[in-house]
């Protein structure tokens, strides 16, 4: 993996982005790298937000507890994530 790392000072990369006020008037250190594993976790994403809408709407009415209903939704669910 290629990595940059670059000294700046921070007044000028504070025209590019939001830093805090304490950084000002010094050097930083700024290092890229690929952001590669980003789709990795928006495929990971996407299968906890296609989970979490099957979780949406009313619980239907059973004879079991909340407690009941909790248990046998983290055992469906415990693989995601």
């Amino acid at each position: 993996m290629e990595v940059v790392r670059k000294y700046i000072d921070a007044d000028s990369l504070m025209t590019v982005m939001q830093l805090p006020e304490k950084f000002r008037n010094r050097k930083l250190e700024v290092i890229v790298l690929p952001a590669e594993e980003q789709e990795k976790s928006s495929k990971k994403a996407a299968e906890i937000d296609q989970a979490l809408q099957s979780l949406v709407g009313a619980i239907p009415y059973t004879d079991m507890s909340l407690e009941e209903l909790r248990e046998e939704r983290l055992k469906k669910y415990e693989n995601i994530g």
